[in-house]
């Protein structure tokens, strides 16, 4: 079995490792399924589930790799991980079956049983009535992350890791210390992997031209997300959290202005002072102001927005605001957020206001303003991070 990221794996209950059971007894169905396909000679092969096949693994190795996930989700030994290869494997087969199925209630092939579903009730519902565990064994969007430790045998992530390691090896190690990259060699674009080979240890200083909006937030969300899987950030400062982004963002080839924190505030930073400045070409592109907060503390909120535009007086494409969030209740705190930006009183014409449904995660969430700024559109994304203690 594969051990859920729902529990310390080192501490697991007999109610734990019942639970893991579970999951894993759902996934084994799964899998057998698309071994019968595999099995039943009708010209079904690798390619017919898997998404993209450039990794050079053939299709008699991409069978027995399913073979060998099977035995291990059979297992009734629970193992801690599994190498990232059979991660991609799973997280694909799992599409498949999304893909494959008719209705939203058959995704999950077994029923929890009444009798532990009153336990798991009992033992994990919170003061708001909320029982994380009950959710995430029951939705099947969730097993895309109970699954897993982290994400980073997704292309994009794997691809943006590989950028940081060639651009500057030692600090990846410094940033990503649990982190092996020979783990994940057999899940490497072709180019990248030569260049891995090839153990590019020089220092590449060229900075990021041209940045596109769609870039900076995907490698913005990257960032954060690597924070929040860090236990280390869970009781971090405010300006921990932002030197770690700022960190990340400059090893992904990001051009920042240094920040300095002599003569601070007690606050932690100059007066006007923003938390990071993202330049393009040696002009200002876009803020990132970063704030803790455990309610949606309208002044303090405000405090971060006015900011953000007296220190933008060109009129920036995008600004981000980010929130780090340490609630129960997270999904009661984003309805409250979003209700406060909704009536803020932004300082230019707000010409409209969006909350994307697509690719929002269960811990993460991100709203978009735009205001209309002498005749010019401009963004302010906020962005709300989740870290419970």
């Amino acid at each position: 079995m594969i051990s859920l990221d729902l529990f310390d794996y080192t501490e697991m209950t007999e109610l734990d490792r019942r639970i893991t059971k579970y999951v894993n007894g759902n996934v084994e169905c799964i899998i057998r399924v698309l071994l019968d396909f595999l099995e039943d000679n009708n010209d079904f092969t690798p390619e017919d589930f898997l998404p993209y096949n450039n990794f050079k693994i053939i299709n008699s190795v991409w069978v027995e790799m399913v073979y060998d996930l099977y035995d291990i989700i059979r297992s009734d030994v629970i193992r801690e991980c599994v190498k990232p290869k059979y991660e991609y494997l799973l997280y694909v087969i799992l599409q498949w079956w999304e893909d494959c199925s008719d209705s939203w209630e058959n995704l999950i092939p077994h029923k929890l049983d009444n009798r532990l579903e009153k336990i798991i009730t009992d033992k994990y519902s919170s003061e708001c009535d909320e029982n994380y565990v009950l959710n995430a064994i029951t939705n099947f969007d969730e097993y895309y992350y109970i699954l897993f430790a982290d994400h980073d045998f997704l292309p994009e992530n794997l691809e943006r890791l590989l950028t940081i390691y060639l651009r500057n090896p030692e600090k990846f190690k410094v940033l990503f210390a649990d982190t092996d990259l020979r783990e994940y060699r057999d899940l490497m674009p072709k180019d990248l992997q030569e260049l891995f080979d090839e153990i590019n240890y020089e220092l590449n200083e060229s900075s990021k031209n041209n940045i596109s909006e769609l870039t900076l937030f995907n490698d913005i969300l990257f960032c954060y997300e690597r924070m929040q899987a860090n236990h280390l950030y869970k009781k971090a400062s405010e300006d921990d959290i932002n030197d770690f982004i700022r960190d990340l963002l400059t090893a992904l080839g990001y051009s920042l202005r240094d920040q300095t924190r002599q003569g601070t505030s007690p606050g932690g930073k100059q007066a006007g002072e923003v938390d990071i400045l993202i330049k393009n070409e040696k002009f200002p592109f876009a803020i990132i102001e970063g704030l803790k907060l455990s309610s949606v503390n309208e002044y303090y909120i405000s405090e971060h927005i006015d900011k953000i535009y007296k220190y933008d007086t060109l009129g920036n494409c995008c600004n981000f605001i980010v929130s780090y969030v340490n609630v129960k209740n997270f999904t009661q705190f984003w309805e409250n957020y979003l209700k406060y930006i909704i009536s803020y009183d932004h300082p230019f014409e707000l010409y409209q206001f969006s909350v994307p449904k697509n690719n929002q995660f269960s811990e993460i969430k991100w709203a978009v303003v735009e205001l209309k700024r002498n005749d010019q559109i401009t963004k302010l994304y906020h962005m709300a991070i989740h870290i419970p203690n």
